[in-house]
C-alpha cells in the first residue's frame, strides 16, 4: 500500500507540471489573439475566422463580447469551453459571480493540451487571413458588408488588456504576413521567395528593425 501511495504521489508530481505547461502555452496563444485584435483589419479577420471555426454568426460573437466583456482571446477560450460541454449561460453566470475565465476553465477540467493545439491552429488561420487579405481583399470586404460588420463598432474595454510586449509581438507577426503578401499582389515575388524558405530569419529581421524590413528582400 505504501508503494502504491508513493507511486501516486510521483505520478501527480509529474502530471501537474505538464498540465501547467500546457495552460501557459495556451495562454500565450490566446494573448496573441487579443493583441492582434488591436488593429482594425486584423480584428475584422479575427471576427470572420472565429465565425467560421465556431460556426457562429458574427453578430452573436459581438453580442457575447459586449455582454460578458470578453476580448478576443477570452472569447476563444469561452467557445473552447462550450465545445467541452459548458454553455455560454453558465460561463456568463460565473463571470458575473466575479470568477476569472481561467478559474472557470479549470473548474470545468479544461483540456489545456487540446486548447493549446486549437489556439495554435486559430492563430495560423488568422495569419493566413492577413496574408490573403493583402493579396486580394475584395471578398473579405463583401463578407463584412453581408454580415453587417464594422470593425470600428467591434470594440470593448477588455480589448486594451494586452501588454506592450504582447502588442509588439502581434505587430511583428502582422507586418510579416502583410509584407509577405504585398509584393505578390503586384506580381513581384516568386514562389521560391527567401522569406517563405526561411520564415524565422525573415520574421527576426522584422523584429530587429521594428517592422521596417520587408521579408520579400533576401537576407544579405
Amino acid at each position: 500500500m505504501r508503494v502504491l501511495y508513493l507511486a501516486i504521489l510521483l505520478l501527480g508530481a509529474t502530471v501537474l507540471p505538464i498540465l501547467a505547461d500546457d495552460q501557459e502555452k495556451a495562454e500565450k496563444q490566446i494573448k496573441m489573439m487579443t493583441a492582434m485584435s488591436q488593429d482594425d483589419i486584423a480584428r475584422s479577420i479575427i471576427s470572420r475566422t472565429f465565425a467560421d471555426v465556431f460556426k457562429v454568426q458574427r453578430a452573436q460573437l459581438l453580442a457575447e463580447r459586449r455582454s460578458m466583456e470578453l476580448n478576443y482571446g477570452s472569447l476563444f477560450l469561452a467557445h473552447e469551453l462550450v465545445l467541452s460541454g459548458a454553455s455560454m449561460q453558465q460561463i456568463s453566470g460565473q463571470l458575473r459571480g466575479k470568477k476569472g475565465l481561467l478559474e472557470i476553465a479549470n473548474s470545468y477540467n479544461a483540456s489545456w493540451k487540446r486548447i493549446v493545439s486549437d489556439a495554435k491552429k486559430m492563430n495560423d488561420r488568422i495569419n493566413d487571413g492577413i496574408y490573403k487579405y493583402f493579396l486580394h481583399n475584395e471578398a473579405d470586404k463583401r463578407r463584412d458588408l453581408a454580415d453587417q460588420y464594422a470593425a470600428s463598432a467591434d470594440l470593448i474595454r477588455a480589448d486594451t488588456e494586452s501588454s506592450p510586449d504582447e502588442i509588439m509581438k502581434a505587430q511583428v507577426e502582422y507586418i510579416f504576413w502583410r509584407n509577405l503578401a504585398a509584393p505578390k499582389s503586384v506580381g513581384q515575388v516568386s514562389t521560391n521567395n527567401a522569406a517563405v524558405d526561411n520564415y524565422s530569419k525573415a520574421r527576426d529581421a522584422i523584429a530587429a528593425t521594428h517592422g521596417m524590413t520587408n521579408p520579400s528582400t533576401p537576407a544579405q
